[in-house]
């Protein structure tokens, strides 16, 4: 197998992007990022054995994350203008 071709193929959804930007955020503050959070979450949906619920962040964290990326959304949107 190449070091590019990932093992499992990718699946499109359809996502808010503010949301899809502030769970990334969310992620990276949780040391993870959003595939890996959807893997945990559906694996401990489905009940496959030895899956536990994900850790959610803080609500005060999440807070944060949303408000400096809503910000940075804000600040790239002007330099478009």
């Amino acid at each position: 197998m190449s070091p590019n071709k990932p093992k499992t193929p990718t699946r499109p959804i359809r996502v808010d992007l503010t949301d899809w930007g502030v769970f990334g955020e969310a992620t990276n503050a949780m040391d993870t990022d959003r595939s890996a959070a959807f893997r945990a979450f559906m694996e401990w949906y489905l009940h496959k054995p030895g899956s536990k619920a994900p850790t959610r962040p803080s609500k005060a964290v999440v807070e944060a994350v949303r408000e400096a990326f809503l910000r940075k959304q804000a600040e790239k949107d002007a330099q478009d203008g």
